[in-house]
């Protein structure tokens, strides 16, 4: 009986053993691209138009306060002497007055058209911060091969590039075989409301559905994926959803001489220490599986084992995730506090204090289920929770990998970039390019930008090959788009 037993516990550890293998086998390292490869151009004016453009203020400094109308008015301007091929032989459509849509006509009208986008509003500069920026933070200096300032990376860059792949491509007469959108939003950084929420309507109104809709996002990185020896290139194919939770306290203040126990501010201290202190359960969504299966594939034998029996090492590999903030929040709804109000004078105690938490939800969680976490956390009636309806999305839907948009710039990638892995994974921030998510099966987040520096941050900067990368690469966007 106990050999008979040793025998089936050998089998079954044989069989075990054999399924992981078999499994890790069947994940195969990308192949390297070993075509012809993109020269990558070199267009001499386009960091002193990107220069040009972020010395303009088109800040977006909140969901309901006012723009400055006078620096969207004269960033059209820019736009309209800098590219003047784009702006007389395209139509150009006004959408609240500073979102603009440029149709391109193709040849071909039978061709489903495509959408390139891009925002030409930036986030605002913090005064305290403004000294520790090496230069200027809205001077657009060039130093060598550098451009600096607000916007450079997010998304002026973007918007330069395809204007001037496009000036390029009109200046030789060229017309694209498929219907070409471009599409420009004012305030992108306060969830896209006045600006790709309405044209995005205009195009579902008039029965356009685009074959594709790529706009910021994923990047070239050379930096997070060192194991991997290769220059990875993420393509986001699904986004992250967004809500805002308020956490409000009312408890009678007074004189700050004879304080309670607890006041409003207390309390609410509590409410937000107790929310930060557990994480909303971990998800492993389609696109995270496959980046961690391709890049996987490129590093040591355990971790290719690991990466591809994630029935067995899922949790084990979720926890690795835990330790670094960015593929955290891979996995994991987030939620952290970003306004604290409370009190108008030093020696008053408040009456009310208030925070709001800003959440990026998961597929497969919702806002309501962000809502209930937080109230079960705090388990304190003195502190009431909500949601806001304003700037409310749900994650979004996902664009396969093996789509057909997917492959032209999974090419396109491959034939800028020597050596490059290209994966799919899940944009962790959100972008304009979700308002197309319902009427557009593909719906992509990507710029070849590689080690790109100071996004949302001190010192944004990029470099002239950067930028140059992208111009080439919209311009192979354009001129190639299969049929």
């Amino acid at each position: 009986m106990k050999k008979r037993l040793l025998i089936l516990t050998v089998c079954a550890v044989g069989l075990f053993i054999a399924a992981l293998i078999v499994n890790t086998q069947r994940v195969a390292k990308t192949d390297v691209y070993t075509g012809p490869m993109i020269p990558i151009e070199q267009f001499d004016s386009a960091a002193s138009h990107l220069s040009r453009a972020i010395q303009i203020k088109t800040i977006s400094f909140g969901d309901t306060l006012p723009i400055d109308t006078a620096e969207f008015i004269q960033f059209r301007t820019f736009m309209e002497s800098t590219y003047p091929l784009m702006n007389s032989r395209l139509n150009r459509q006004a959408f609240n007055e500073f979102s603009y849509v440029y149709t391109w006509k193709g040849k071909d009208s039978s061709l489903q058209p495509y959408v390139l986008m891009a925002h030409l509003d930036v986030v605002p500069v913090e005064a305290i911060a403004e000294s520790k920026w090496t230069y200027p933070s809205f001077s657009g200096t060039i130093t060598k091969d550098t451009i600096w300032g607000r916007g450079a990376v997010d998304d002026k860059a973007s918007a330069i590039a395809i204007m001037e792949a496009v000036e390029h491509l009109l200046q030789n007469n060229f017309t694209p075989d498929r219907t070409f959108y471009l599409c420009f939003g004012h305030d992108e950084e306060i969830a896209g409301k006045r600006g790709a929420a309405i044209y995005s309507k205009w195009f579902e109104e008039n029965g356009i559905r685009p074959a594709l809709v790529l706009d910021e996002g994923g990047m070239i990185d050379s930096e997070k994926f060192k194991d991997v020896k290769r220059p990875v290139a993420v393509i986001g194919t699904g986004e992250k959803g967004f809500t805002n939770i308020d956490l409000t306290v009312e408890i009678p203040g007074g004189h700050s001489s004879q304080p309670n126990n607890e006041t409003a501010i207390d309390v609410l201290n509590k409410a937000i220490t107790k929310v930060r202190q557990k994480q909303m359960p971990a998800l492993m969504t389609g696109p995270v599986n496959e980046l961690l299966l391709r890049t996987g594939a490129e590093q040591s034998f355990l971790t290719k084992v690991a990466m591809s029996n994630m029935w067995l090492f899922e949790k084990t590999i979720i926890k690795q995730l835990e330790k670094n903030n960015q593929t955290n929040a891979m996995v994991h709804t987030t939620l952290v506090p970003t306004i604290v109000k409370s009190g108008i004078k030093d020696n008053v105690i408040p009456s009310i204090a208030k925070a709001t938490f800003n959440s990026r939800i998961l597929p497969g969680q919702t806002s309501d289920d962000v809502l209930n976490f937080v109230k079960k956390a705090i388990n304190d009636d003195r502190v009431m929770v909500t949601k806001q309806k304003i700037s409310l999305f749900e994650a979004s839907s996902t664009t396969p990998s093996d789509h057909p948009a997917y492959k032209q710039i999974e090419s396109t990638v491959q034939q800028l970039v020597p050596n490059v892995l290209v994966s799919p994974y899940l944009l962790i921030g959100a972008t304009d390019s979700r308002y197309f998510r319902e009427f557009s099966d593909a719906v992509l987040n990507f710029t070849p930008m590689q080690n790109v520096k100071g996004f949302h941050g001190i010192d944004e900067r990029i470099g002239t090959e950067d930028l140059n990368r992208m111009i080439t690469f919209y311009k192979k966007i354009i001129s190639t788009s299969p049929r």
